[in-house]
């Protein structure tokens, strides 16, 4: 005959059942707080540094083309296919406002006020008409020019909080991306976002310098006096403009051509594509970072970055989408800026 179960046993066993159960609960929801816990510490931070550093950007689907022109200068040619991961890219370029969360957040102080032996940026000379290639014919380095003072001496850019910030080095870009959680472009993630999904084109909003007898980007206009068609800012030499003044491109980019040139990370080097090489089985270069070292022929011994997208001082055909600059990561002026991207997580 069977003996009847011990009801002691029997509480004890369900007991530690019971224990092993809600230890189990316990630990589950630790491991499921925890991390949880992390991702919305991790979203408030991002939402709180978006908040304080600009967040209205626009989200760039990833996908090919064909960057560089045939018909331009020997540093952009020959043509080449690239494909682009997707990522976010700043609506427009980073303005004085923003600019200024970040200095007086972290104290930072940029190259020009810091430049030894005598702080100062580089500007357009007064009444300049002929911008020549010998670049002391139109530019003047002065003294305690920085992004604060864009002129150097009084001048200042109280009520100018949404023009793009200026006199900012491409070291100070990278830092300001280094606080904002995000980084400057590739030159070939800004080229495909200045194309704005339409293959070779010019410009950021077709082939021809108008669109329709308007003109579409804050460039260098002597010719037409202050009788533009549609903004009447240029005489002689232009002025920058608050940033989102002209239509976006079909990315909803604004500015990718003119106004102020934008620092890219790459260093330059005049023959990179070239070593890239169209890839015979049309396999496109999968997210080019540019070259490890840089080389200038017409600066040998000086690094230099890449610098896209020409600015108030640069004429129609160097705001090409494919038109490439070059300047020391030192150097700032007042007409370089830039603007941010960032990886979709």
């Amino acid at each position: 005959m069977t003996e009847p179960p011990d009801p002691a046993r029997v509480t004890r066993r369900l007991a530690l059942i019971f224990g092993a159960i809600i230890v189990a609960a316990i630990t589950m929801v630790i491991l499921w707080l925890v991390p949880e816990g992390m991702r919305i510490a991790r979203n408030r931070d991002t939402r709180m540094r978006e908040a304080s550093a600009g967040s209205d950007m626009v989200r760039v689907a990833g996908g090919s083309f064909t960057m560089g022109a045939n018909d331009g200068a020997p540093d952009e040619q020959p043509l080449h296919d690239v494909r682009v991961n997707e990522f976010w890219m700043d609506r427009t370029e980073v303005t004085n406002a923003e600019f200024g969360r970040f200095t007086k957040a972290t104290g930072y102080l940029t190259t020009a006020e810091l430049a030894q032996p005598q702080p100062g940026s580089w500007c357009v000379r007064k009444g300049v008409k002929v911008k020549s290639a010998e670049r002391s014919q139109w530019m003047i380095f002065v003294p305690d020019a920085n992004w604060r003072r864009p002129k150097g001496g009084p001048s200042s850019i109280d009520g100018k909080d949404k023009e793009p910030v200026r006199h900012v080095s491409w070291d100070d870009a990278a830092a300001y991306c280094k606080w904002a959680g995000k980084r400057l472009p590739t030159e070939a993630e800004w080229e495909y976002a200045a194309r704005g999904g339409v293959m070779l084109t010019r410009y950021p909003w077709g082939n021809d310098q108008y669109s329709n007898g308007f003109i579409m980007a804050n460039y260098w206009r002597p010719d037409e006096g202050n009788t533009d068609v549609n903004d009447g800012n240029c005489l002689y030499v232009c002025e920058v403009l608050p940033t989102g003044k002209y239509p976006a491109n079909n990315f909803g980019l604004r500015d990718m051509a003119g106004n102020v040139a934008e620092w890219c990370s790459d260093w330059y080097q005049r023959d990179y594509y070239a070593q890239l090489r169209p890839d015979p089985n049309r396999a496109a270069h999968r997210n080019p970072r540019g070259p490890e070292t840089s080389l200038d022929p017409d600066d040998p011994g000086v690094w230099k970055r890449v610098v896209r997208g020409g600015s108030f001082l640069s004429r129609a055909d160097e705001c090409r989408v494919s038109a490439r600059g070059k300047e020391d990561p030192r150097f700032s002026s007042e007409w370089i800026g830039f603007r941010c991207v960032k990886d979709l997580q």
